[in-house]
């Protein structure tokens, strides 16, 4: 994945579910599974 990808799911998360993201995020949640319960976690 490029970092410009890795952006645009930033963008992308924050807008959808109000959640801001660090590039360094969609290392340590390698999977779409952490990713989720991270972002849900973060909503709380």
């Amino acid at each position: 994945m490029s970092s410009f990808d890795i952006m645009c799911l930033v963008t992308d998360v924050k807008s959808v579910f109000g959640v801001e993201l660090k590039a360094n995020d969609f290392v340590n949640h390698k999977t779409v599974g952490e990713m989720a319960q991270y972002i849900a976690e973060s909503r709380k």
